[in-house]
């Protein structure tokens, strides 16, 4: 249940059509939920959901998943839970407007938007660490097996893919959408396998 909350939740930018922009996942995904978009509550809702529900995947794992990484379990917990922290303050410092589609506002100096950045930045290194963190856990237990090296590859993926987001906007303007939605995706489906991985939650 928790792994289908973890997947609904966090991807509720597939429903970016609400915004009525044609162009409107081009830029961050979080611009969806910028204060000037259209439906930007439903958007910010849907991370809000997200963070209380990693809250309740960390607490779940602290323990839960000691026979799976061993004393590294409450570490992954903690690198969750700071992902579930970022997430909310995220919503709480929405950006002030879709600024790939704003330049004026994207000029303006706005404090806003520098918290929001810092708190991206840290669901962002807290997201690798976690997956990295896991990957050593699964290693001390059994060795590095390919559950082990695939883990340490999707964390190398996925850290590609957020500086990539990050110089998307000077290198080539308007993909940083498409390539932050891909990061989200191996994101959100990778803490879904931690909600699976929870004691019944295979069998759930």
């Amino acid at each position: 249940m928790l792994a289908v909350l973890v997947l609904v939740t966090y991807n509720s930018w597939l429903a970016w059509r609400l915004n009525g922009h044609p162009e409107a996942l081009s830029g961050y995904l979080s611009e969806l939920a910028a204060q000037d978009q259209p439906f930007q509550w439903f958007f910010r809702l849907g991370d809000l959901a997200a963070a209380v529900v990693f809250v309740a995947v960390a607490a779940l794992g602290r323990r839960g998943w000691t026979p799976w990484l061993g004393h590294w379990a409450p570490r992954v917990a903690i690198g969750l839970l700071l992902v579930a922290v970022g997430t909310a303050l995220d919503v709480v410092f929405n950006l002030p407007c879709a600024e790939s589609r704003d330049a004026v506002c994207a000029a303006t100096p706005s404090l806003a938007r520098h918290l929001h950045e810092a708190c991206s930045v840290l669901v962002s290194v807290s997201l690798v660490a976690t997956i990295g963190m896991s990957a050593v856990g699964m290693a001390a237990r059994g060795g590095w097996h390919v559950p082990a090296r695939l883990t340490a590859g999707l964390a190398v993926v996925v850290a590609v893919l957020m500086v990539a987001s990050v110089a998307a906007p000077a290198v080539a303007p308007g993909t940083q959408g498409p390539v932050q939605a891909l990061q989200v995706l191996l994101c959100s489906g990778w803490i879904a396998l931690l909600a699976w991985r929870l004691p019944g939650g295979r069998r759930a």
